[in-house]
């Protein structure tokens, strides 16, 4: 038994697949035994495969984010598992639900013996991915004009405790919104540098991977032996081959993660800077 045709037709990432196709397409899932008691995958978890809800529902979670609630057909996963990514929500089954399976690696053996339909695979898997940063994009610049706005509002707010006649809440209710406005800076904005376009920074002990950047602050990663809290450090930052002598204070460090808050660049190298971030961002915008 298998997932039937009509199940697999209404899935995005099979548009455009004959009826023949499809059936093949469903003889590579497998029925699941589902464990309403057990997740089906965990945040952080490996993805290796696909799945497939056709009745009842799954819930997918996060913590402090929405909740989403799929109804059948569903394909679950599918992004994460094609390109190895780990899992970014929770995934529970809820019970009397009928989920299939397939192994990423399973499909993209399909795919590949069947060429022209592995071809319609990659232009609709394209497609979906194109209309995700769509959507995002759209999310993202309502959230940028709420910033905006809330922004100008703090502001008023911190010149109107200013122009008001002080008390004891006047000093901390300043002091919060002042710590508030310049955490919303765009100056403060963070890049996760991508695998194609890494940063590192050398250091004497040497070499840490920078997870996050900004104008102002970067977060390493070890195996580099990284410097201690509340210390100074200088070193070469590496911006996918270009480099530049960049130092900056520790202010936060954990078990193998530091934060460094950088000194002021020269202006030749803020721009190099600014143009990597630039680069990275751009990954994320249709053009």
């Amino acid at each position: 038994m298998a997932p039937s045709g009509s199940d697999l037709r209404t899935i995005p990432l099979f548009r455009g697949f004959g009826s023949d196709a499809l059936a093949e397409l469903g003889e590579l899932f497998t029925r699941m035994t589902v464990d309403d008691a057990a997740p089906l995958f965990e945040i952080g978890e490996p993805a290796t495969a696909l799945y497939l809800l056709t009745a009842g529902e799954v819930v997918l979670e996060h913590p402090d984010d929405e909740v989403f609630r799929l109804s059948p057909p569903a394909l679950i996963g599918e992004l994460g598992a094609l390109t190895a990514l780990p899992r970014s929500t929770r995934a529970t089954v809820i019970a009397g639900s009928t989920v299939w399976t397939v192994p990423a690696a399973r499909l993209q053996a399909y795919l590949a013996q069947h060429q022209e339909r592995g071809v319609q695979f990659l232009v609709n898997l394209l497609g979906v991915v194109a209309e995700k940063i769509y959507r995002d994009q759209t999310r993202m610049s309502d959230m940028r004009q709420n910033l905006i706005r809330t922004q100008k509002e703090l502001k008023r707010l911190r010149e109107l405790v200013l122009d008001t006649v002080e008390t004891p809440l006047s000093a901390p209710v300043h002091d919060t919104l002042d710590q508030l406005i310049a955490n919303n800076r765009r100056v403060g904005y963070r890049v996760e540098p991508p695998p194609a376009l890494a940063a590192r920074l050398r250091l004497d002990g040497g070499t840490a991977e920078v997870t996050s950047l900004s104008r102002t602050q970067m977060t390493l990663r070890a195996p580099a032996p990284l410097p201690a809290d509340a210390t100074w450090c200088s070193g070469v930052l590496d911006l996918a081959g270009t480099e530049i002598p960049v130092s900056g204070t520790v202010t936060r460090a954990g078990d193998d993660r530091i934060t460094v808050v950088l000194d002021l660049l020269i202006e030749a190298n803020a721009a190099i800077l600014e143009g990597y971030l630039t680069r990275v961002q751009l990954l994320d915008i249709l053009v």
